[in-house]
């Protein structure tokens, strides 16, 4: 029936991307209908005008990272509309901290295909996907009550600038890229490298590196 239909939203700012998720849902999954955004401001301009059910949404945009949009996801809608993380970004450094935003899994775009649809099947139908490895990384940090990498003590605000700076960009161009003051952005490095025990880039580099 019309209204059992689930509605997808794709939401990757690469076209090729959003191209071949489609065709994999087309070939894969009846009784579906596929919306597709290319930025995260058409993607919530989407989630207002229809009935998205399911999203899944890569990580990096121009527009800035996806961290916050998932948390604004969660606040305003919370489980009625569950989101899967499609990026080629290691898992082990950012999948815990989307799934605190409140995203419902993570599946990496380097995934062989009858992996993804897999993936995919088991999020349509249950609402979450995550690895074996991740499930079993979530089940020891639940065990030992500690962070298994440092990376995840930060919060989302402060992986997204951490990242920035491991890019290269200046404290400026953080705060025109966020649209936030460069004091903000200097109050958030200094907490960063307090949360991890550093005191310059080349340290926040390494860290990165290793996870």
């Amino acid at each position: 029936m019309e209204t059992n239909k689930r509605k997808v939203l794709i939401i990757d700012d690469h076209s090729i991307v959003r191209q071949g998720v489609y065709l994999l849902i087309r070939k894969h999954f009846a009784n579906t209908d596929i919306f597709e955004a290319s930025t995260l401001s058409d993607g919530k301009a989407i989630i207002k005008k229809e009935n998205i059910n399911f999203i899944i949404l890569d990580i990096n945009f121009p527009e800035g990272n996806s961290l916050n949009f998932v948390e604004n996801l969660s606040i305003e809608y919370g489980d009625s509309i569950k989101t899967l993380i499609f990026s080629a970004l290691e898992e082990t450094i950012y999948a815990f901290n989307f799934i605190k935003a409140g995203a419902h899994g993570y599946l990496s775009k380097l995934s062989e295909q009858e992996e993804i649809v897999r993936a995919f099947n088991k999020f349509f139908d249950t609402g979450k996907f995550l690895s074996d490895e991740l499930k079993e990384r979530l089940l020891d940090n639940m065990i030992r009550k500690s962070s298994i990498s440092p990376i995840e003590m930060l919060s989302s605000r402060e992986l997204e600038i951490a990242r920035l700076l491991v890019a290269g960009f200046s404290n400026n161009e953080i705060a025109s890229k966020l649209y936030i003051h460069k004091s903000t952005v200097s109050t958030y490095k200094t907490r960063i490298f307090e949360k991890l025990g550093i005191n310059n880039i080349p340290a926040l580099l390494n860290i990165f590196n290793l996870n």
